[in-house]
């Protein structure tokens, strides 16, 4: 079941139709013609959802901030509906599961794939970061405008994100950390944007249907989102700084230095998550 996740994904599967099946040494992906590709695609993406959904349907007549937030929700559920499955085959499949584990240690197919998904995460996270700093500053709206405490938020975790997966590429270890977390950090997004879009949705189309539906998506995703950012995502960044900093392997294949910067970076995401699913939690009830 899980090799089917990785075998039947549309990102890989695209991937390859435009840049050609890895050559006999499974050739890792380029990094810069990854990303691009990745980038051009999401933002054809949004191109689609605005030109073809939000704005046959009315949502243009909601505020332009609301109409952008539901732009920017249809991406992101995009992105993590394509990447969930087979990043999950993949973490199910590697032959140590160690959070520190090197390149090496895994099979070169494996690889590629597991640095095309890493690449398409890498790609998302730049372009949500360049619409969020150009809607930011965007004049139309204020002579002097300037990202918002939330815009700003949302730039260190992109940042911290891309910091992370970059490093790995480089260092070729402690992939298999990153994926982990990117899993965790994407699996509650389908229903945290469904949400998200019901709210506007109320707002632009309002109606007993959406009303009932926001009000089941409030409570599953307050549910999920608490279950995995209060226990299920510090225990999983526990383990993977033990291993780190603990362990004789991942001083090793990491670093003690680049382990410690790992370590802040996973709190700090780890710390905003958790006080925002209180948040999320009293307000749904």
């Amino acid at each position: 079941m899980y090799n089917f996740l990785v075998s039947s994904s549309p990102v890989l599967i695209g991937y390859k139709a435009v840049f050609g099946k890895p050559g006999p040494k499974d050739d890792p992906p380029p990094v810069l013609p990854s990303i691009i590709f990745f980038g051009t695609c999401l933002t054809i993406t949004r191109f689609l959802w605005e030109h073809f959904v939000l704005i046959p349907n009315g949502w243009q007549t909601a505020t332009v901030d609301k109409e952008r937030e539901c732009l920017g929700g249809l991406v992101a559920l995009t992105h993590s509906s394509l990447l969930l499955g087979p990043l999950l085959g993949l973490l199910m499949t590697h032959p140590t599961m160690k959070p520190s584990a090197r390149f090496a240690d895994s099979p070169a197919s494996w690889n590629y794939n597991a640095k095309t998904l890493i690449s398409f995460t890498t790609s998302y996270m730049f372009q949500d970061a360049f619409w969020m700093l150009y809607y930011a500053t965007d004049t139309s709206k204020s002579p002097f405008p300037a990202p918002t405490p939330d815009n700003v938020m949302f730039l260190l975790h992109h940042l911290a994100t891309v910091l992370y997966m970059s490093s790995c590429r480089y260092i070729e270890a402690g992939h298999y950390s990153a994926m982990w977390l990117m899993w965790l950090g994407e699996v509650t997004n389908p229903v945290h944007n469904s949400y998200l879009l019901l709210e506007y949705a109320e707002v632009s189309h309002p109606g007993p249907n959406i009303t009932m539906l926001l009000y089941y998506f409030s409570k599953a995703f307050a549910v999920s989102y608490g279950v995995l950012r209060i226990f299920v995502g510090p225990a999983a960044g526990l383990y993977i700084v033990y291993d780190l900093l603990l362990t004789p392997a991942g001083r090793k294949n990491v670093g003690l230095v680049l382990g410690i910067i790992w370590a802040v970076l996973i709190e700090e995401v780890l710390k905003g998550s958790f006080y925002y699913a209180f948040d999320v939690a009293i307000k749904a009830w």
